[in-house]
């Protein structure tokens, strides 16, 4: 079998699935075992920023003269079951709508390899895609929050995953997500923008952002797959 040529980068919150705020609320359980204080996100704007980026401004905003590195551990620990136990609560994670008939198209389709490009540290994000009823084994070409110290960094961390895996370049690359910030990492990492107005931000943000398409939803899969086979003649 040939090896694929297009790398298909998915972003997890907003993109593959709804948390309604369950990671917030397991950060703020997280500050108040971690450090013993309310964390608040009020004015922090957390959409499409790393985990570690976020937890550090929480850190500087209420425990000042704190060094966050020294607590990560341990704060990570307490976000993790914290995470768990939301998830537990509310039956899972539901996926966004028209991610399992997408994921199932890619999968079937040997000219893409599909991936993870997102600011969620591995185990969390990991635990999410799972508790959405979806196969985080067959995102095999990742880059999380782990991987850099700012979004700009991920996508050339899946670049080379993918030439680890498949012994060169992918043709094309392609970053699916619904913040600004995917759209200004995937152009900064030579990648491909797709935006999706599944999360907070409307079509016409994540055009005037420069994807190079943007949608309502991913529920058009045979529209979308048709796109992504083209994006390395773009």
């Amino acid at each position: 079998m040939s090896a694929p040529r297009l790398l298909v980068l998915f972003d997890i919150d907003g993109t593959l699935l709804e948390t309604q705020e369950a990671g917030v609320l397991a950060c703020v359980e997280a500050g108040r075992e971690v450090f013993g204080t309310e964390f608040s996100f009020v004015d922090i704007p957390l959409q499409g920023k790393l985990d570690h980026e976020n937890y550090a401004e929480a850190v500087a905003r209420h425990c000042p003269g704190v060094d966050p590195r020294e607590h990560e551990a341990d704060f990570r620990r307490a976000y993790g079951e914290g995470l768990r136990r939301i998830a537990d609560e509310r039956g899972g994670f539901p996926p966004c709508p028209g991610i399992t008939l997408l994921l199932d198209g890619l999968h079937g389709d040997d000219r893409f390899e599909v991936g993870l490009l997102t600011g969620n540290w591995e185990d969390t994000g990991r635990l999410k895609i799972r508790r959405a009823g979806l196969d985080d084994a067959l995102f095999r070409c990742n880059a999380f929050a782990d991987d850099g110290d700012h979004r700009d960094d991920l996508v050339p961390v899946a670049r080379m995953r993918f030439q680890s895996r498949h012994g060169g370049e992918p043709r094309g690359i392609v970053v699916i997500g619904d913040t600004p910030r995917d759209i200004r990492c995937a152009l900064a990492g030579d990648a491909v923008p797709l935006g999706v107005a599944t999360g907070i931000f409307p079509v016409d943000r994540l055009e005037a952002e420069g994807a190079a398409l943007a949608v309502p939803t991913l529920e058009r899969t045979d529209e979308i797959i048709g796109w992504l086979g083209s994006v390395d003649s773009l």
